[in-house]
């Protein structure tokens, strides 16, 4: 990338960071306009007002269930929970973008279970839907991981490097517990003994800083039984990342017979 674009983008996202924290300190929310509907956040902008991927689980039935992996403020597991009777779970490690969630959530009238900060159905009791939050992270291991909070909280992630692009910095270092979706899914071995376990998911959403396959083979029962929709980021590596994971990732799919339309970095699968 050229020197000079990059400095610019850079000085950009501490300008719009710096605006974000300053937004939820004097505590301005605004009403969202998305192609799931109209909700209300303190984020002062609307990145994912017209998500392709938001579109495509706007599109599923009222009472589906959605997991949404890597929720961060809930710009796609709000306003899919706002005015339905779906079943939204969210898993969020990063515990200051969970923190948000939440405020953004309740702000919209909606009930949170936060079930890791110790409140349950917290929120009014007219709510016109309601999220299960999860302070935890999915992968293809059941550990504890350092999750590195980013200043860019957007760039937060397992990973360093990739918490550290564009110039970000490292605001703080967390202990953050990851576990396998097909651990926690009604149906399997794993999920019908445990209290938290997740229904057969509709859909499944994920946006995860670069662990997208990681995801994708810890929740591989549930893909291959349940066929839900697919929702990927994919994200690149960084400032100057010149591999491709897209690929690896696209063959796992279709060889799970899934089908993949591919919107710049969403891609919508179907199987």
């Amino acid at each position: 990338m050229n020197p000079v674009r990059a400095r610019l983008e850079r000085t950009g996202f501490r300008l719009l960071y710096r605006l974000v924290d300053l937004t939820y300190a004097l505590g301005v929310a605004t009403p969202k306009r998305s192609v799931a509907g109209t909700y209300w956040s303190y984020e002062p902008t609307n990145p994912h007002g017209g998500d392709p991927g938001l579109a495509a689980l706007a599109a599923l039935p009222t009472d589906a269930t959605v997991v949404d992996v890597g929720a961060h403020v809930g710009e796609h597991a709000i306003p899919l929970a706002r005015g339905t009777d779906r079943d939204v779970i969210a898993f969020e490690p990063n515990g200051e973008s969970a923190d948000r969630l939440a405020r953004n959530a309740r702000r919209s009238g909606l009930r949170v279970s936060d079930r890791d900060s110790g409140q349950r159905d917290d929120g009014a009791d007219d709510a016109t839907g309601a999220i299960d939050l999860r302070r935890a992270g999915l992968g293809d291991m059941d550990a504890t991981l350092s999750f590195y909070r980013s200043t860019f909280s957007k760039l937060s992630a397992f990973d360093r490097d990739r918490a550290t692009r564009w110039g970000a910095g490292i605001a703080s270092v967390e202990a953050v517990p990851i576990g396998r979706l097909d651990d926690l899914v009604v149906g399997t071995d794993a999920g019908d003994e445990r209290d938290d376990a997740v229904p057969p998911p509709d859909a499944v959403k994920i946006d995860v800083e670069g662990r997208e396959g990681a995801v994708l083979r810890g929740a591989e029962h549930t893909i291959e039984t349940y066929r839900p929709l697919l929702v990927v980021e994919v994200h690149s590596g960084g400032d100057d990342d010149t591999a491709d994971h897209r690929d690896p990732l696209r063959e796992w799919l279709t060889e799970r017979g899934y089908e993949i339309e591919a919107i710049e970095d969403v891609w919508v699968c179907r199987g």
